[in-house]
């Protein structure tokens, strides 16, 4: 995967660090599951969009940064699958009818 996107999850512990949290207390602000906070920061889970919302109140940011993190690392994740890359391959292009 490109180095240049970074993971949710480390984007998330970036805050918790920041804000010196850990996902205990986080779950618990943010009246979520303690269990989906730390799969997110281990990248084993995606930022829903309740969870994003959650966390753009908590952390006075938008639901779309979250989103919009977790969108740029999927696609940065499809991009580098050669399996996708082959089946890309033998698509053709949707061609307009009058």
């Amino acid at each position: 995967m490109p180095k240049t996107k970074e993971s949710p999850g480390s984007l998330l512990l970036e805050f918790i660090d920041k804000y010196d949290l850990n996902c205990n207390r986080l779950s618990k602000e943010i009246k979520c599951s303690q269990t989906a906070l730390r799969l997110i920061s281990l990248d084993k889970s995606r930022i829903t969009t309740s969870i994003a919302v959650r966390l753009a109140k908590y952390f006075s940011t938008k639901p779309e940064f979250w989103l919009l993190a977790q969108m740029d690392y999927d696609l940065a994740k499809a991009t580098a699958n050669k399996s996708l890359e082959k089946a890309l391959k033998g698509i053709s292009k949707a061609v307009k009818s009058r």
